[in-house]
């Protein structure tokens, strides 16, 4: 397997990942947590585009 096969591959599972983790907050209707530069941030998973 080629590197940019690899690369291809993990921005696939990574886009799936993502895509799964917001319909699910947006089914239980919890707030996506993120952390930017020490700080925790609270984000609506409505305003977050799929």
């Amino acid at each position: 397997m080629s590197e940019r096969e690899l690369e291809a591959m993990l921005s696939v599972g990574l886009k799936l990942s993502y895509r799964k983790v917001v319909e699910q907050h947006r089914r239980n209707n919890q707030p996506l947590i993120f952390s930017e530069n020490g700080e925790v941030l609270y984000v609506d998973p409505y305003s977050v585009a799929l």
